[in-house]
């Protein structure tokens, strides 16, 4: 740190000065600032200085804001972080007792004693007291990615793309059904009202009621995490709204091979020109039960051929840091008969031609071709769902 910021006085005393940009003097209404450090040691000065500093600049480096900005919740927590001040809703100034409100706005009136000119965010910072402004679900969207750097961690730029537009669907047909209402303050009714829509689509066989489900999940986890971050005294209107399937319609819900199909599945691919790789990984997936993605990614590690009783590890590896959900899908999966086999041929490479982003859709998207002609409507999950149900009647 420059000394030029620190003044020894007459006194003995050393002070703190620093001069307000040029371009910053009409809102600060001075030229510079002098703040006493209360104290004669100079090491202690400059430890002192550097936290003067370090908020002078975050005081002085704020983009000029017009009257026409747009208050946001995050503009305005910017704004109070800037200004070294705790931003209060209007809930909280409501329910502030006299001396808790002296309190909560001794550090604003502070503030405003430097800022002879404060623009409508410093307002609305130092006032504790603004109503938060209207957001339509897309507006809140956006908060949500801002907010949720860990739901994309680990991603590659097309997964990561993949995700946020999967998410950003649900948005946009929240808006297509409810309209731009602001979702700050919305309703439980109207939430229930966006569930009921969905299931009116579901009845009407225009989506699938997994697809509905998912939706109604995907708006209620954005308005949680938002109103977590930058509205936490608002209760989440899609607490309560659920859409049941109660065994009517099933319609969304991915169903298991047949036997028949599996034989029949078999069959096609012995005849096929499919390359080894997809055969392989098709053949680890039914007896397994893993997703084409998990075994698309397994490397040379991650076989375990040498046990007693052969198996895969579905978990991170140089290929990825975690498995969908996490640790509940980190698993040890056993390998017997056309599985093992499979996994013999591929132990020492893994899978190359599809170990890449973006590589299990293509796989997904092959293999599903010839899926089709043998078992209509079904795809590369539905080995998955044969195992679940295979360990269900187990049970």
């Amino acid at each position: 740190m420059s000394l030029d910021y620190i003044v020894q006085r007459d006194s003995g005393k050393y002070h703190f000065r620093i001069t307000v940009p040029k371009a910053k003097r009409a809102k600060f209404g001075k030229g510079e600032f002098w703040e006493s450090l209360g104290t004669k040691d100079r090491k202690e000065a400059i430890v002192k200085a550097a936290a003067l500093l370090d908020h002078y600049m975050k005081l002085f480096k704020a983009d000029e804001i017009s009257d026409s900005t747009s208050l946001t919740i995050p503009l305005i927590q910017q704004t109070s972080e800037r200004l070294d001040i705790q931003y209060h809703t209007p809930e909280a100034i409501e329910a502030a007792s006299v001396q808790d409100y002296v309190a909560m706005m001794s550090r604003g009136i502070e503030a405003l004693e430097k800022i002879k000119n404060p623009d409508i965010a410093e307002v609305a910072a130092i006032g504790s007291a603004v109503e938060p402004p209207a957001l339509n679900m897309l507006e809140l969207f956006d908060r949500f990615v801002e907010l949720s750097g860990d739901k994309f961690l680990g991603l590659d730029k097309r997964a990561r793309d993949k995700k946020v537009n999967r998410y950003n669907a649900a948005a946009t047909d929240f808006v297509a059904i409810m309209g731009e209402i602001d979702v700050v303050n919305m309703t439980s009714k109207e939430a229930f009202d966006f569930a009921t829509k969905l299931t009116h689509r579901v009845a009407d066989e225009e989506i699938e009621l997994e697809t509905a489900q998912k939706k109604l999940q995907h708006v209620g986890m954005f308005i949680r995490k938002v109103f977590q971050s930058d509205y936490p005294s608002k209760p989440n209107p899609f607490e309560n709204a659920k859409i049941e399937s109660n065994g009517a319609v099933e319609t969304g819900k991915r169903r298991p091979f047949s036997e028949a199909e599996i034989v029949a599945l078999n069959k096609k691919l012995q005849s096929s020109d499919a390359n080894d790789e997809l055969k392989a990984i098709l053949a680890i997936s039914e007896c397994t039960g893993a997703s084409m993605k998990e075994i698309c990614l397994l490397t040379d590690s991650d076989f375990h051929l040498d046990e007693p009783f052969p198996f895969i590890t579905i978990g991170p590896n140089k290929h990825r840091k975690f498995v969908k959900t996490g640790k509940s899908r980190h698993r040890d999966l056993p390998l017997i008969g056309k599985a093992l086999e499979a996994a013999k041929r591929y132990a020492k490479t893994g899978f190359p031609r599809y170990a890449r982003p973006g590589g299990s859709e293509a796989l997904s998207a092959a293999a599903n071709k010839l899926i089709e002609p043998v078992a209509s409507g079904a795809t590369t999950y539905c080995f998955r769902h044969r195992k679940a149900r295979v360990a269900e009647i187990s049970s």
